[in-house]
This record gives structure tokens, sequence and C-alpha cells, in this order.
């Protein structure tokens, strides 16, 4: 294939499983191994029912960690957690969904992987027992759909064991490695057709042909080797070959067999999240980063002195009065006075109206109010309490609730209108510098809506309730006015007194006039002088008439004026005790209306600031929130391989070596050189940043600038969601392509060719069998040529076969699925135990050797003859057969 060919299809999932899989780490080993792929799994692609098959994975330790990590020693757990996982990965509904996306009509298919070290004691004891009762109850529980007739490479469920150890000659353990690696290969091999899952032991040691290979190198031999299997597409000629010849071998009764396998991969799942993580802290530095703003902010000052101010209703203590005149008109009784008594009404009449007196008639001494009120006064005084009792148990309750009611709503109405402005400065134009307007925004609000408070805590410590209403006024109003009506003259008798005075002046006075004449020598000539003798009686009548005619007219007068002034008093106290001032129903009720108002708005401003210190804290968790997800991004970012701006060395440039595989891994390299990093550094514009930012934070107000959802959930808290929508804007470093344009793809095709040159010269055989093939008689199977086979990507196929042209390399090469990785494998199976010199050479050591264990069946069965197999087929024109004549030159291209 020839760069450039349209007809390639570069977006070809490559890491989709075709198959679901269920991964056994047993031991430490084994465990990292499983929980490695598990998260190059996670971090690849989602596990959706559109994602491919189910991945699930089974870790054992030594020792218990959680309820899904049970100790090696607890098998039956071990085995009902690998069934309970092969279950969920074989669910209806997945299987439905997979099938559809894949239209894939074959036998649904399985495969276990079993990762495990026989450098670990616990292991070794028991990893056969583990493999047995998972492969028993595996076929016993789910037989109809891994039937038993379906035998050798027909077999649809594969439990396929990948296992490390020490060379046995240099490890103090070496017998007991021997001679569990014997146990575990005639288990495999005497285990009836219909009763076997296990095909293959695969097994590799840490001594190899070239060199030797640490455990953390073991680990990632198995890895990268797994990594092939799980990812391979069977309905390819490659994958066709991997499930035939890789999983099932060709010689059932020698099922031991052997692999090496080095990687150079783009690892495009850590380059996605570089991307999506760089995204987001870019907002969250430039919000970081942004000022404090300290603006005038002229709307806030408008919007605090039209809102702080909507409970302030003018004076209080006159709307008070008006509310609770309002409720006296209603209930109080009636005030209207009576018409003033007539002067010439007897007093009795008007003590019998508004009395009793208390007092002696006969004396004109003021009199004290009774001590127990009666008549009049305790009718008008029990009107009153009564009205006082009606208010304060029920209609003024009514007065107040309502007036808490419309002060409630002003809150409410106001506190909607506060929390629209904020959200509408930190959502409606989101920006890095929303955040610390509202921050500001909210600070001067407090301080206003503060001050506001204190004036409502001033006011209310004022506003002093008044004591109960008292009658003391109209009680001595009252007796005043009695003491006047009983001073007042009888009119009738003050009649007959004047009487009676006047025949004694016309009795008495006559005569003495006469006398006075003579006395005084009044000539006759006189013009008066008939007035004093002859018409004496006349003038003592009209001098009598006068003078008691004026001196009972003022005295009576005088009393009914004092009456009338008296009795006004009265009505004026009595109207005072209910609508008047200190001491009155008005004044009590008036007060206490005012005090629940004062209260009432002192509560209503503690709510307003509460909310404002509400969302106070919530902006500064929020700007917490954004610092530790910062932190966070940060450390996940270091975690990756990343070297951020100075931290690199390299400026405001990010160094992406440690990401793209650069980490130390010998069998795992990277795809790309530094040419190509920082390509994929500089594919994320610097000057759209701005842009960036202002998108990933309307992403984000889309979410949680509806309602009150920014005061429930924290922005920034919830990673998942940052980093969702800083996703899109990531596309360029995640579809970053190696192969894009010509002088991209020529260097990535360098590498390649470089990777495949350097595993081929440096990567043997890691199980010491080579030199040993005459001990096999039936020969031993190579899926890939004895000197190993390059899978490389389609794209790269034909340029890194010119590589090798060109340098005169026989390298094979075939293309491979995976769009993102190129692999170097050698292979071997169908390997006959005594072709192995490591466990040959132990076993000749030991002159009495115990019998083979009992298979992983409980009823032997006579090992098949060779030809009952299929003969072996090679990738290419045949297989390579060691030790039946077949040169390794003969076979290589």
């Amino acid at each position: 294939m020839v760069y450039g060919d349209d007809t390639i299809e570069r977006d070809w999932a490559s890491r989709s499983l075709e198959v679901p899989a269920v991964l056994i780490g047993l031991g430490e080993f084994g465990a990292s191994v499983a929980e490695r792929l598990l998260a190059e799994r996670g971090h690849g692609h989602e596990t959706g029912l559109q994602a491919g098959h189910q991945l699930g994975v089974v870790r054992a330790r030594v020792h218990a960690q959680a309820d899904d990590q049970p100790s090696l020693a607890d098998v039956e757990a071990i085995t009902e957690l690998t069934l309970a996982r092969v279950r969920h990965a074989l669910g209806h509904a997945r299987m439905v969904a997979t099938r559809d996306a894949s239209a894939i009509e074959h036998h649904t298919r399985l495969t276990i992987l079993v990762f495990a070290s026989l450098g670990e004691p616990e292991v070794r004891e028991h990893l056969l027992t583990i493999m047995s009762r998972v492969q028993a109850r595996l076929l016993a529980e789910l037989g109809p759909i891994f039937e038993g007739y379906r035998t050798g490479k027909q077999r649809n469920a594969v439990i396929l064991p990948l296992v490390a150890m020490p060379h046995p000659p240099s490890d103090p353990q070496g017998p007991a490695l021997v001679a569990t690696v014997h146990a575990l290969v005639a288990a495999i091999a005497t285990t009836p057709p219909r009763q076997r899952a296990i095909p293959q032991l695969y097994l590799i040691e840490d001594v190899a042909e070239f060199s030797v290979l640490s455990e953390a190198e073991l680990g990632q031999c198995v890895r990268n080797f797994a990594s092939l299997l799980l990812y391979a597409d069977v309905g390819t000629e490659l994958g066709t070959e991997l499930a035939a010849s890789l999983l099932h071998g060709d010689q059932p009764d020698e099922p031991l067999a052997s692999f090496v396998c080095a990687v150079a991969e783009f690892p495009r799942h850590k380059l996605r999240a570089y991307g999506r993580d760089r995204v987001a802290l870019e907002l969250l530095d430039a919000i970081q980063a942004a000022p404090r703003i300290e603006s005038s902010l002229s709307d806030a000052d408008a919007l605090e002195q039209l809102e702080a101010r909507s409970f302030d209703r003018g004076d209080h203590a006159e709307i008070a009065e008006r509310d609770v005149r309002a409720v006296l008109e209603r209930y109080a009784p009636n005030l209207d006075p009576d018409p003033p008594p007539r002067w010439w009404e007897r007093p009795e009449l008007l003590v019998d109206r508004y009395g009793p007196d208390p007092g002696d008639p006969s004396l004109l001494d003021a009199e004290p109010p009774a001590a127990v009120p009666s008549g009049w006064l305790e009718g008008r005084m029990r009107a009153i309490e009564a009205t006082w009792r009606l208010l304060q148990r029920k209609r003024f309750d009514d007065v107040v609730a309502r007036d808490r009611t419309a002060i409630e709503r002003w809150r409410d109405d106001l506190l909607g209108r506060l929390r629209k402005r904020i959200d509408r400065e930190l959502w409606q134009e989101p920006s890095a510098q929303s955040l610390r307007r509202t921050e500001e925004l909210v600070a001067k609000l407090r301080r206003a809506f503060g001050e506001q408070l204190d004036d409502a805590l001033a006011e209310r410590d004022r506003a002093l309730p008044a004591a109960p209403p008292d009658f003391e006024q109209l009680r001595s109003a009252h007796a005043s006015m009695l003491d006047a009506a009983r001073r007042k003259p009888d009119p009738p008798r003050m009649l007959l007194w004047a009487v009676l005075s006047l025949l004694g002046l016309l009795l008495f006075v006559p005569p003495v006039l006469r006398m006075l004449a003579d006395a005084l020598w009044i000539d006759p000539d006189h013009w008066y002088e008939p007035l004093v003798r002859r018409h004496a009686w006349f003038t003592a009548l009209i001098g009598g008439v006068i003078g008691l005619g004026a001196w009972l007219t003022w005295v009576l007068g005088t009393a009914h004026l004092a009456l009338l002034r008296a009795l006004e008093r009265m009505w004026e106290a009595l109207a005072s005790t209910i609508a008047g001032g200190r001491g009155s129903l008005l004044d009590y009720f008036r007060t206490r209306l005012q005090l629940s108002r004062a209260i009432a708005r002192v509560e209503s401003l503690l709510a307003v600031q509460a909310s404002l210190d509400a969302d106070a804290q919530t902006l500064l968790l929020i700007d917490k929130a954004a610092r530790r997800a910062r932190s966070e991004l940060r450390d996940n970012l270091r975690q990756l391989g990343v070297k951020l701006g100075t931290e690199s060395g390299m400026g405001e440039r990010d160094e992406l070596s440690g990401l793209l595989g650069r980490g130390g891994e010998s069998l795992v390299e990277p795809f790309v050189g530094d040419e190509g990093s920082a390509d994929i550094v500089d594919s994320l514009a610097s000057e759209a940043r701005e842009s960036r930012v202002h998108d990933v934070l309307g992403q984000l107000a889309s979410y949680y600038g509806r309602g009150d959802r920014w005061r429930e959930e924290l922005p920034f808290a919830d990673l998942a969601r940052l980093r969702a929508a800083a996703e899109p804007h990531a596309a360029p470093i995640a579809d970053w392509d190696p192969f894009a344009g010509s002088e991209r793809a020529q260097a990535t095709a360098e590498r390649l060719a470089s990777f495949v040159r350097r595993q081929r010269r440096s990567l043997g055989g890691a199980l010491n069998f080579t030199g040993h093939e005459e001990r096999d008689p039936s020969g031993i199977n190579r899926p890939f040529l004895r000197s190993g086979h390059a899978i490389v990507p389609r794209a790269a196929l034909a340029l890194v076969a010119e590589r090798a042209a060109a340098a005169s390399e026989r390298t094979p090469l075939r293309a491979g699925v995976e769009r993102d990785r190129a692999y170097f494998v050698i292979t071997a199976t169908g390997i006959a135990a005594s072709a192995v010199a490591s466990l040959q050479s132990l076993q000749s050591q030991q002159a009495t050797r115990p019998p083979a264990p009992p298979s992983l069946h409980a009823t032997p069965v006579a090992k098949p003859a060779n030809g009952a197999f299929a003969a072996p087929r090679q990738l290419s024109t045949g297989p390579e057969r060691v030790g039946e004549g077949a040169g390794e030159g003969a076979s290589e291209p």
C-alpha cells in the first residue's frame, strides 16, 4: 500500500473489543497487568453498549483488599466474580447492540485471559485450582452458549493463561517452578476435549535469548501480547489466524507455548486526556489570573437603592397607627357622646344615667373614683376590654399576619430579583472575569444590606411596646363628672327657695322702706317718694325678683357649665382610652404592630443578608473548587507524563515526551519524536485560547446557569462535566494523525522502521527451547516467523516496507487493525516440556520424580495421536515446523 491511498479508512476503530473478554489478575504481577489493561480500556473508549464488547476484570492478591478483590485462597469467590463478569459481558441487551453495530452472526465468543507470575508462591499454590474451577463452572453454567461438542479450535470459549516466571536454574525456588509448570501442562493436556476450555499455557521466562527481562519488562511483554489478542479483529485474515493459532494452538496434547512482544504505540487515550485537560486547565488558569475588579458598579448601586428600600413604607409609626385605627373602627365600641343635658334638668337624672355616684349627695367635696366600677362606667370599661381581648386573641393577629405576609412577599420578590441579577452577572455573558465581577457585586450588596440591617435593628430596639390600656384617666374624668353633677343645684328646689325668699321680701322690705323714707325726711314732692312709701311693696317685688334672679342664674349657670366641661372631659377620656395616646388601645396595638413590622423587616433583611452570604460563600467555594480542579488537572497531566509550561524547560510549550511513550519502558516505545510532540502541542492554537475559554464557560453556563443549580452543584467541582465541556475543543490534539501529510508520515514511518529493526535485533524468545527442538518429536509450531513478525498500521505498511527495503532489511511486515499501534511479536506453540532446557535440566537432576498430577478433569483420557489434530497453517506460505525439516530461511520472505 502506498501512503495517500484514499481507499484506506483511517477512522477504523482500533480499540474496540471484537470478543467479550474477562481478565483475571492473580497476585501482584497479574493484578497490575489487568489493572493497566483496564485503565487503558477505560481511557480509550466508553464502555457503553455501542462501544464494543465488555471488558471485565477480576483481581486477587495474597490478602483480600475489598469485596471485589478476594484473596488467592478464596477460590470460590474468584470463580463467582469471574462468572459474574462473564454474565454481565454476555448480557442480552449488550449482545444485541454489539451485534447490530458490527453485523456479526457467528457464535458468541468469549476470551478469559489469566495473568500470573510463578515467582509468587501463593500463585503457584492456587493457579491450577482457580483455572480448573473457573473452567468447570463456565462450561457447566453457560453450557448452552459454549456447547461441549465444540472442541478444539471450534471451542468458542477460551481461558488462556499468560504466565511469567523466573528462569528456574537462577531461582532458589527453581524445582518448585519446574514442578508447577509440568503440573499445569499435564493437567491441561489430559483434560477431555469436551470439558476443556484451556487450550494452551503461554509461558515466558525472565532470561530471554539476547537479554534478561526485569519484572516490569515481563509485565510490559504480557500486557503487549494481551493487547494484541484482545483487539485483533476476528473478521480479518490476521484475526482469524490469531483465533486459530495463537489462542487454540495446533497440538492439544502439547499445550505449552511462549511469546515475546514489544509495541510502538501512539497513546491516543492519553493524548485525548491531555488535550481535554489542557483546555480545561486553560479555563481555570484564566479564572485564577483574572484580577479583582474595583468598578463603580453603578447598576448595582441603583439596584441596591431601589430594592433595599422596598421594605421602607415611610413613617412606620404613622402607617401603623393608620392601620390600627382602621381595625378599631370596625371592632371598638361606639364613641359618639350623648347630647349635653339642659340647664333645667335635675342632676339626679344625670347621676342615674352615668352613675351610680359613690359619694355623699349632701356633700360638695370631690370624691375619688370608686374602687369597683359599676353602672355606666363598668359597661364602658367592659366594652373596651372586650375589644382589647378580641384584637389581642384573633383580629390583631390577622393584621400582623397580613402585614408579615406582605413583607415576606416583598422579601421573596427582592430575593428573586437579587438572585437573577447575580445569575446574570455570572452566567449571562460568561468570561474569565465573571467570577471576580460577581464577587465584587455580591460584596457591595452585602455592605449595602448590612447598613440597612443595622438601621432595622436600631429601629427594632427603639420600638418598645406600650403597656396594656388602663382606665385611670377615664375613671378620674367620670368621678369629676359625678362631682360636678352633685354640685349642680336642683332647679325646682331653687325656684321654691326663690318664691319663699320673694314672699319674705314682700313682707319685710316695704316697712323697712317706709321707715327709711321717714328717717331720711323724703319730701312727698320727690319722684321716688311713691316707691318707698305708697308703692314700697312694688319696689320690694322688683328688687327681689332682680336680685334673686341674678344670683340664682349665676349659681345655676356656673354649676351647669362645670358639669358640661366635666362631661366633655369624660367623653374625651373615653375616646382617649380607645384611640388616644399613651395607655390607649390604639397605642397598645400600634406599638405592637410597629414592633412586629420592625421584627419582620429585620428577619427579611437577615434572610436577604443570609442569601447574599450564602452566595458569597458559594462563590468562595467555586473559587476553591477551581483551584482544587486546577491542581488535580495539573497532577493528572504530570501523571500522564506531561511537563507543563515552564516546568518543561521549553518556555510556554508543554513537553509530551513522557506522555508519548518515552517513559523508560523498553518494550513500549513512542510513535512520534520531538517534532511530532511539538506539532501536537501547537495544534492547540494559543491565539484561540480566549475563544476556547469563552466557549467552555458557555457550555458550563448552559447547565449551571439554569435556576439555582450553581448554588447546589459547585461548578468546577465536577471534573467530569468540566472535561466533557472542554473535550470538543481538544479535537485538534485528540484527532492528531501521525500519518497526515507527507512529511509527518515519512517521519512516523522512519520511527516504526527503527522500532522494528531495534526489537528484531535485541528481542528473542523468552523460553529456553531454542537449540533443543529435536527433543520435541511432534515439532514446534510458529504462527509467526522464527525471527519475529512486525504488525504495523495499514497506513504505514508501504512506507515502513520502503524503509526496510532501502536498508536492505528482511523485515516481515503485516498490516494491523490498530492505527495507533505497531507490534513486534515472536510466538511458539505446541512446545513439548522435554524441549525446554530450563525445565528438562532440573527434571533430569531429580532421580525420582513424582507422577504427573491429576488433570483438570477427574477422569483422564488417552492422549490423542498427532494425526488427530488439524495441520497448522502459517501466515504466508505454510507453517514453520522446527524439527521437521523446514529451515528458518526457507520460510522467511
